[in-house]
This record gives C-alpha cells, sequence and structure tokens, in this order.
C-alpha cells in the first residue's frame, strides 16, 4: 500500500527529515554572521578593532580563525556576558592571576555565569578544550553558545540593530544569470555544506549511542572508526572552499585547493574501508542502536539498518563525486594552467579512491580467509597463516574431461601468495 504524500500545486513536497534535510549554516557561514552580530554590540567594539589588526598583520582572511583567536583571549566572552546587565560585573583580579592563565580564567568565569546566572543547560555549553583545542567541533559548541548569550542581549535591545542573518558573500550574491562555470561551484559548494551536515548527524548519533550506553568503547570505535577526525577535516575544507568562493574569479584555483589537501583526503581510506565491518556490528547491535535514540531527528536516522547505512556511504559517495565535478569544472575553465592544477587534483582524489577500494579488497579476503580457516574441517599438515596473503577467492566454472566426455563443475578457489 503506498502511503499518502504530501503535496503542493507545483508536485509533491519532500517530507522534512533528517535524511533529506539540506545542510544548515556551515561553520564559515555561522563565523561571519556571529562577527557581524557582536559589531553591533557596543562594548565588543574595542575587540573588533582588535580582530581587525590582528587579521591585517597576519594577512589573514578567514573568519573562522580570526574569531576564535579572538575569543581564545577570554576577555571578549566577559564583555558579551557584562553587556547582559549583571548586577555584579565579571572580572579578572590581575593580582592574582597570572598573565599567561588569565585567557583561561575568564573563559571559565564566562561558563560558570551562564550555566549559574543565566540557567543555560550543562549539555548546552561548551568545554574549556573546546575553545583552547584544535576542534573544529568543539568551536561549533562555542559559536553555539556566544549566539544564545547574543539572543538574550538582541531580546533586551543591546544590539544597536536586530541581527540579520546573511550568507557568506559569495558570486551568486551579485546578482544576474549564473554561467555555467558559476553553477557548478554552487553546486560543489552547497552539497559540499550537505554533505558535511550529514557527518555531523552522524557523529551526534555517535554521541548519542555513547552517552546512553547503547554501545561499548569498542562497538562504537568498530563502527564509527575514525569518524572525528574525518569530521573535523571535512569541516576544515568547506572552510577553505567558502573562503576560496568568496575570492574573485580571477584569484580562484579549484585544483591548487583540492591538491594542497591531498595528504588530508587520506582520512577517507580507513572510513571507507571500514564499511563491511561496521555493518557486521551494526546488525549485531541493531536492537540496541534503534532503542537508543531520544531526539527525533536521531531517531529517523536508525530507522532501518538501510537508512542507517545510507549515512555511512556518504564519505565515498563524496570522494567519488569531486573527480565528476572537476572534471565539469574544468571543462568550463580556459586557462590552461589552471586546467593542469585541476586534472593534478582529479588525479589526487582518484588515488585516493583507488587506495580505499583496494583496503575495501583487502578486508574482504579477510573476511574470506576467516570463513575458508572455518570451512575446513581438517587442513592435515598445513597452516593457514603460513599461506601468505590471499590474491583472490571466489566460485569459478571448469570444464572437465576425466571421462571421454566434458562436464562443467563448480570448484571454489582461493589462491594463496605462497602457494602459486
Amino acid at each position: 500500500m503506498i502511503e499518502p504524500g504530501v503535496f503542493s500545486p507545483s508536485g509533491p513536497v519532500a517530507e522534512d527529515n533528517i535524511i533529506n534535510r539540506r545542510g544548515g549554516e556551515s561553520i564559515y557561514q555561522s563565523c561571519v554572521n556571529l562577527k557581524k552580530r557582536l559589531a553591533d554590540l557596543p562594548s565588543f567594539e574595542p575587540h573588533m578593532h582588535e580582530m581587525e589588526e590582528e587579521d591585517q598583520a597576519t594577512a589573514n582572511t578567514d573568519p573562522v580563525a580570526s574569531l576564535w583567536n579572538c575569543l581564545r583571549n577570554g576577555y571578549p566572552l566577559l564583555t558579551i556576558y557584562n553587556a547582559t546587565g549583571p548586577e555584579e560585573l565579571l572580572e579578572i583580579d590581575t593580582t592574582k592571576v597570572a598573565e599567561a592563565k588569565r585567557p583561561k580564567a575568564a573563559t571559565f568565569k564566562f561558563l560558570q555565569a551562564c550555566l549559574q546566572d543565566l540557567a543555560f543547560p550543562q549539555q548546552e555549553c561548551f568545554l574549556i578544550t573546546d575553545l583552547y583545542g584544535e576542534s573544529t567541533t568543539g568551536f561549533i559548541k562555542v559559536i553555539k553558545m556566544v549566539n544564545r548569550v547574543l539572543d538574550i542581549l538582541e531580546m533586551q535591545g543591546q544590539l544597536k540593530r536586530p541581527s540579520e542573518s546573511s550568507a557568506a558573500p559569495n558570486q551568486a550574491g551579485k546578482g544576474g544569470k549564473l554561467t555555467k562555470k558559476e553553477h557548478i561551484l554552487k553546486e560543489l559548494l552547497e552539497t559540499e555544506r550537505d554533505y558535511v551536515h550529514h557527518l555531523q548527524n552522524l557523529q551526534a548519533l555517535k554521541k548519542e549511542l555513547e552517552e546512553t550506553g547503547a554501545l561499548t568503547g569498542d562497538a562504537s570505535h568498530q563502527i564509527f572508526l575514525n569518524l572525528n577526525n574525518l569530521l573535523d577535516f571535512a569541516q576544515r575544507f568547506l572552510i577553505r572552499m567558502e573562503q576560496h568562493y568568496a575570492l574573485p574569479e580571477d584569484e580562484q584555483n579549484w585544483g591548487e585547493l583540492f591538491i594542497q589537501h591531498e595528504e588530508a583526503f587520506r582520512q577517507y581510506e580507513p572510513f571507507i574501508a571500514n564499511q563491511m565491518r561496521c555493518d557486521e556490528i551494526c546488525l549485531r547491535e541493531w536492537d540496541k542502536i534503534h532503542r537508543a535514540p531520544r531526539h527525533l531527528d536521531l531517531q529517523q536516522m536508525v530507522a532501518l539498518p538501510a537508512t542507517l547505512n545510507g549515512f555511512f556511504v556518504k564519505p565515498f559517495q563524496r570522494l567519488t563525486k569531486y573527480p565528476l565535478m572537476l572534471m565539469e569544472l574544468r571543462k568550463q575553465t580556459e586557462n590552461v594552467n589552471l586546467q593542469t592544477d585541476i586534472t593534478r587534483a582529479i588525479d589526487a582524489i582518484q588515488f585516493v579512491l583507488d587506495a580505499a577500494n583496494d583496503a575495501i579488497d583487502k578486508e574482504h579476503l579477510s573476511a574470506a580467509v576467516s570463513e575458508l580457516a572455518e570451512r575446513v574441517d581438517d587442513w592435515r599438515t598445513l597452516k593457514v597463516d603460513t599461506f601468505g596473503e590471499l590474491l583472490r577467492f571466489g566460485t569459478f566454472t571448469i570444464v572437465k574431461n576425466d571421462t571421454g566426455k566434458d562436464s562443467e563443475r563448480e570448484v571454489c578457489s582461493t589462491p594463496y601468495e605462497m602457494l602459486t
């Protein structure tokens, strides 16, 4: 029976769920918009000047790095909180706290005040390590919490004007019909945002399963493996893409951007190669995984094993998409040097894909060896662990003529390196 759908005059409308929902605001866009909101806070003006001066001195054009460095000073957080008009302003006693420890001391006071005076739930507050560590996922928590304090200030009328969330500057905002090249770049960026959003959802599920005790540490690692590192790289790469997209077209070199991250793309290999083990553990632990999520979005992710699997294959799908989009971009690029760089980028991504496929093959061969060892009851004097690498396995049809008449038989063949 076909379930009733939702229709509009222009056609069917996709159900709003975590699976088909487009990616939200990227960390780059969040920082651009947060800087705009902070500029609306009069008392924050000195910190804005400090950011601008530091950016000019270091030739920095990355709003994420700019804002991250600013908030790490600690004092800007005190300025934000003090703008709420607390009974007692937050201050650091410089006679008691060493200069090197003042930034973290200020951050601690900010967190403590938000928890106690503003009644922020602890799970919605960032940790000291989120601000002073190197994880982009941690810094996203910082951004969300600062925005929440600014929401309070906005309701109090403390900001110069109502903040307007606007997207990061890009070529599409210049108006006019997009060229084919601009369409390709727009799709590249927007689909990258969606992809990162899917990885963030997967990490949220990982955290939920661990916090509820549905998965042990070993089981979680076997399923999610290096997801945290992969997500951190994906978020950093998206920042660079956003930054590059904001440049004038004649300053863009998309091939070079990919080449610069060639080594970091190797993060994909272990995650993709782990797919078979991931599927196996997910099925084994499915009852626990299916029951654990407390939030609707995460419940949708584990509605069916196939649905969850769809999230785990996202990295492989994204990796295979890059060469295709880069080839389309190369067709729309006239500069020979830029074409060459795009070709090098395609080759670099293809190398990672090939390595990932090789790793997948090794996993399948390893599983075949384990299965073979269990199927054979008596190996006599042979020892499986001395056979070397399994080269290939499968069932093949051979023609045998030992009775004067051809006959076909199926033979299970497992050639080993040491036995060939």
